[in-house]
């Protein structure tokens, strides 16, 4: 059985008066179709999914505004919003995914990739809820062959807005400029959706900032307005008055298996690394060797780990440790900059880049 629900043309009056009274007329996980006013000989669409996160509002904060407002798409748009459920747990928001389930942004790779829909990690011998979710979802999108398709998230902590694509042509450039200047171009392999990017659809996500700031939604809110109504979206820049900032093969930095994650002004695990409570600040700033970023008990390698796409373990090459506290060893730049344990723990604690 699939498990998207489908939803086709929902009137204004059904979006509710809120954001959170529309989540809670969603009966789940639901594909929502909205037809295009213009019509042609052969039938093309767009494709968004939001919310694949239920921690991450933006995305649907901006297709609630737009199906409110009675904003009729210039294609037929395709809109997939899986974690529902997770998002409509009290108060709200607060779930990136429900204890005990996978993120389903790990569960996408090609056919012939360990995990995921191609070859499926299992749970007690069977596939999980998310691995055939987002089986779903990409069978979904198979059959409807949408021109292009934008992820909308937003960032583990108070950030600027950027976009991330796995491989950099002007299609991608095009997508990601709809909401920000800001592209990070990765080879990371997670499992994500963005990785099944490819000639036939482009795939972008977008992190729009963070979750609680209003900017977030607003800005999400601008990116798919123009989406749902500019005649092509494929070529060209949206703000030529902005250069456009590029940042290639990010590293992401995580704990070393057993190690544990605090937020404090002193060290506060045994055998685990504190971070400082406002390090979210350098969230796409330059760090330099004068930068506190907290501090480690024990040995380096046996509490972080920073590996390149390549696999290469690179902490040594960028991170220090003087008295037990974390300095760079060079001039770095960070995002997704995190003071979330949970996310911390569970996905990573930044990205780094080389200037």
């Amino acid at each position: 059985m699939d498990g998207f629900h489908y939803w086709e043309n929902p009137p204004p009056s059904a979006a509710g008066d809120s954001c959170r009274a529309f989540l809670h007329h969603l009966p789940g996980p639901t594909h929502i179709h909205l037809s295009g006013s213009r019509k042609s000989a052969r039938r093309r669409c767009r494709a968004v999914v939001t919310l694949m996160h239920g921690n991450e509002p933006s995305g649907l904060h901006g297709i609630f505004e737009l199906i409110r407002g009675g904003v009729k798409p210039l294609l037929d748009m395709e809109i997939f919003i899986p974690s529902v459920d997770a998002a409509r747990q009290e108060p709200g928001f607060i779930y990136r995914t429900l204890p005990q389930q996978k993120d389903i942004n790990r569960c996408f790779r090609r056919p012939g990739e360990s995990g995921g829909t191609g070859g499926p990690s299992k749970k007690n011998g069977h596939d999980t809820e998310q691995d055939l979710l987002a089986a779903q979802l990409l069978r979904r999108l198979g059959q409807l062959k949408p021109e292009c398709c934008i992820d909308v998230h937003n960032t583990s902590g108070t950030s600027p807005a950027f976009g991330v694509a796995t491989f950099m042509d002007p299609r991608h450039e095009a997508l990601v400029s709809l909401f920000t200047h800001r592209l990070v171009i990765t080879g990371i392999k997670l499992g994500a959706l963005m990785e099944l990017s490819g000639e036939a659809m482009p795939i972008v996500t977008i992190e729009c900032g963070g979750a609680a700031e209003e900017s977030s939604h607003q800005l999400a809110l601008a990116g798919l307005r123009r989406y749902f109504t500019e005649p092509d979206v494929l070529s060209g820049s949206r703000d030529e008055a902005v250069a456009p900032e590029f940042f290639h093969h990010p590293v992401r930095m995580e704990l070393s298996r057993g190690s544990d994650i605090a937020y404090g002004t002193h060290s506060l695990v045994s055998g685990g690394v504190t971070l400082l409570p406002d390090v979210e600040r350098f969230n796409f700033g330059h760090i330099t060797p004068e930068d506190q970023l907290g501090f480690v008990s024990g040995p380096l390698r046996a509490n972080l780990s920073a590996k390149d796409p390549a696999g290469v373990e690179r902490i040594d090459e960028f991170f220090q440790l003087r008295d037990d506290a974390l300095y760079p060893r060079r001039r770095l730049k960070l995002f997704m900059v995190t003071s979330n344990p949970e996310i911390a723990r569970k996905d990573c604690l930044f990205y780094i880049v080389e200037p």
